[in-house]
């Protein structure tokens, strides 16, 4: 059998066209980023694409004239017998020369498999947290009304995990097999990093504590390093880039808090996340008592001697709740 019949056509013309899905976006650009000349290569070929749909990039040229015109440019190819090409077709040219530099780089798509359901694992919570360890022990924190699910051993060619709600993660690196997050529809890829993904009704947030990550969908593309936070607007299909985050909103997997000028009654909410507890406030009037500290993945002990302090409140710790009451700021 010719190689000529294994070059994948229809995944290149997916993603040209806007039509493929982030698992294949991300084997594009892995090839992109490989080195300069692909990148070069790509650009130069990309171009070619657009001129071959007659200047609408996401148009396809019709695909069995194509195959005829790829088959004539390989030595040994037998004609096909579905199109006839007329000569000079600069379109149909352009098509097959970017499918002859791309083809090769983008086949192992057509061979890669999907596991069966039942060779997955789920992991899905309720109002609580649940904190796991990874096959490749990186670190997983699923906030609650939350689910992730991944291939049993994360045996796939890439460590792919699928997301709803939000999760934190802390990957360990290996660069031999890229860690993957699909969510919503977009993709995030990561070699070793940590990261916090908040999927909500409208938008996909991501900010990254450390290391850098890249957001991705068929059409576009967007890298996220510490201290950034990414945004995609699924209605647009678009991505934003901020160059800041609010550090408490990972705080539920980080127990890294900085508070300023916060609640006692959203300090409360967040630390029962962080540490699975229960807290009471007494009086309802202490819970508007605000104050600004920050705690980095201290004791719960430590946490409540601070606000005790502070505010004026008696804290008490009794297993996994705790009790507040006291005068307060008034």
């Amino acid at each position: 059998m010719n190689k000529s019949e294994h070059i994948p056509y229809e995944l290149l013309g997916k993603y040209f066209s806007g039509e493929a899905s982030p698992e294949e976006a991300i084997a594009v650009e892995d090839w992109i980023a490989a080195a300069p000349e692909h990148r070069r290569l790509f650009e130069q070929t990309a171009g070619l694409w657009e001129n071959a749909a007659g200047g609408q990039q996401h148009t396809l040229p019709d695909k069995a004239a194509v195959w005829q015109e790829i088959r004539r440019q390989l030595p040994g190819a037998a004609p096909l017998k579905t199109a006839a090409v007329r000569p000079g077709n600069g379109r149909l040219m352009a098509a097959a020369i970017l499918l002859l530099i791309c083809g090769a780089s983008l086949y192992f798509l057509l061979h890669r498999t999907s596991a069966p359901a039942a060779d997955w694992v789920s992991r899905q919570t309720t109002a609580g947290i649940f904190r796991d360890t990874l096959p490749d022990h990186s670190l997983a924190v699923i906030n609650s009304h939350s689910a992730i699910s991944y291939e049993k051993g994360l045996a796939g060619r890439n460590r792919l995990i699928r997301l709803k709600g939000q999760a934190w993660f802390d990957v360990t690196f290996n660069p031999g097999k890229p860690f993957i997050v699909e969510v919503g529809d977009i993709a995030v890829k990561v070699l070793g990093t940590a990261f916090n993904i908040q999927q909500k009704d409208s938008t996909i947030e991501v900010a990254v504590l450390n290391g850098s990550v890249a957001m991705m969908n068929s059409r576009n593309r967007l890298t996220v390093t510490a201290g950034q936070q990414g945004i995609y607007h699924a209605a647009s299909g678009t991505f934003e880039l901020v160059n800041a985050f609010n550090s408490n909103k990972m705080g539920y997997a980080t127990r890294v808090f900085n508070f300023e000028n916060t609640s006692l009654k959203d300090i409360a909410a967040q630390l029962e996340k962080a540490y699975g507890v229960t807290i009471r406030i007494a009086d309802k009037k202490l819970e508007n008592c605000a104050m600004s500290s920050s705690f980095e993945n201290k004791p719960l002990d430590y946490i409540f001697e601070v606000i005790s302090v502070t505010l004026n409140v008696q804290c008490r710790v009794e297993k996994d709740s705790v009790y507040i009451n006291g005068e307060g700021c008034n």
